[in-house]
């Protein structure tokens, strides 16, 4: 008698068990940055409204510079206007 009661409390448990996550509601998370980056000063109204257009030199180009050192290689740019 003792080893049916536990019999058919084992099978109640494994239904219950494999019943359960069946029922379970989906979770999703989502993970943004916030917008970081998207809105930029350029994009509102009234930035630099108060200060002449700047001047565009067509005469200045940039002038790209490998620099190896201690067995890294550093990238140094520089603009040059003539």
């Amino acid at each position: 008698m003792k080893n049916i009661v536990i019999a058919s409390a084992f099978a109640a448990a494994t239904i219950f068990a494999s019943a359960l996550p069946s029922q379970a509601a989906s979770v999703t998370i989502t993970t943004d940055n916030g917008g970081y980056g998207h809105h930029r000063m350029t994009d509102r109204p009234y930035y630099r409204h108060h200060l002449p257009p700047r001047r565009v030199s067509h005469d200045c180009f940039t002038r790209t510079e490998r620099i190896h050192s201690h067995g890294e290689t550093v990238i140094k740019k520089t603009r040059v206007c003539r």
